[in-house]
């Protein structure tokens, strides 16, 4: 006996079949440019169905919670096809942002024109935002400025620096911007997301830069890729191209914060005597295995075992029952945080449990 655990069996055509549901991402964007004879007289059908259809889904489709088996995960970690599936946001985002920008220069009417600029701000938060944050966490440098052109396309190159340098380290602590204590609004969240981090980034940025005696830091690089893509959207479609790119992009980075405010919500990590917090664990972060908008966001819902183990591929990440659990998915959540008493109403009471042992 060697004391080794023994080899599990490997489904593969059950995992294969499984992890091609990821592909929805793209699906959901692009199904209305196939199926539609013409997509530009349903400016706000992508709206309507990522909050209106998608959390009904999640409450009727319900949660996924086994988790593949360690010689699964093994099998996972040498699939080229799953590691490259998120690349593809790349040319899909951005085709699909100069798409929308069409049909936003020919709206007749303001109402069509926040419509298209809602989706394409959801199709930024999805397919950009969400999928740079998988590509940001890779080992591989392509991988990385791949998910950084992700950003910049969106005007969140700050995201890179901060989330990785800054939120990794310090979530789940008062020093972190993108933790939200107990009792804070959507609204105050937003402010102060967005007033200190993109600060806080450039300051991790700069002194990255001179460990490594390096003259430029990687956010002024990542901060003059966006100011191209602005003159790019400029000189394209003069000031109605700009309006539509910095208000989308606007729209994408609040839909992300809102997920911010959403997964760490009134956690907190002990402080030990020493001065230092606590390890981060799967307690840290709140979790939901709804099966829909996990294919959607490539797992991030899973986002307890993220935190904790932040290696891992999104097609690995884990749950558990510990975790602290939303009551339900991303799109239904988000709606409900608009609402300030009805969010503090439902997520107090699940809070306390998970701050008792965590505060």
């Amino acid at each position: 006996m060697t004391g080794q655990e023994p080899e599990q069996p490997i489904r593969k055509v059950r995992i294969i079949l499984f992890c091609l549901g990821f592909l929805l991402a793209y699906l959901f964007f692009y199904w209305p440019l196939f199926v539609l004879t013409d997509f530009s007289s349903y400016p706000w059908l992508i709206p309507l169905c990522t909050f209106v259809v998608v959390p009904i889904l999640d409450a009727v489709i319900g949660e996924y919670r086994w988790n593949w088996n360690p010689s699964e995960q093994k099998w996972l970690r040498k699939q080229v096809w799953l590691r490259l599936l998120p690349t593809i946001a790349v040319p899909a985002f951005i085709y699909y942002q100069v798409t929308i920008l069409g049909y936003f220069l020919t709206a007749d009417n303001l109402l069509s024109q926040l419509g298209w600029i809602a989706t394409a701000g959801i199709a930024g938060g999805v397919l950009a935002i969400n999928i740079a944050h998988e590509l940001i966490h890779r080992k591989t440098p392509w991988e990385k400025r791949l998910g950084g052109l992700l950003l910049v396309s969106v005007a969140y190159g700050s995201f890179k620096v901060e989330h990785v340098y800054g939120h990794h380290t310090w979530v789940a602590t008062p020093k972190d911007m993108t933790t939200a204590p107990k009792d804070m609004t959507i609204y105050q969240f937003w402010w102060r997301a967005l007033s200190k981090t993109p600060v806080k980034a450039w300051q991790i940025s700069k002194n990255l830069a001179t460990k490594k005696n390096h003259s430029f830091h990687e956010l002024q690089l990542l901060t003059l890729a966006s100011v191209g893509f602005a003159i790019g959207y400029f000189l394209y479609a003069g000031t109605a191209g700009l309006v539509y790119w910095l208000a989308h992009s606007l729209f994408a980075i609040l839909l992300l914060e809102t997920v911010n405010y959403i997964e760490h919500y009134g956690l907190q990590r002990k402080q030990l005597d020493n001065g230092k917090y606590e390890p981060i664990t799967p307690m840290h972060s709140w979790n939901t295995s709804r099966l829909f908008t996990n294919y959607l966001l490539f797992n991030l819902q899973r986002h307890s075992d993220h935190h904790a183990n932040a290696a891992l591929t999104y097609p690995m990440l884990r749950h558990f029952d510990e975790s602290p659990q939303l009551p339900q998915g991303y799109a239904t959540m988000i709606l409900l945080s608009l609402i300030p008493a009805a969010w503090k109403h439902v997520m107090n009471p699940r809070l306390e449990p998970s701050t008792s042992s965590s505060s």
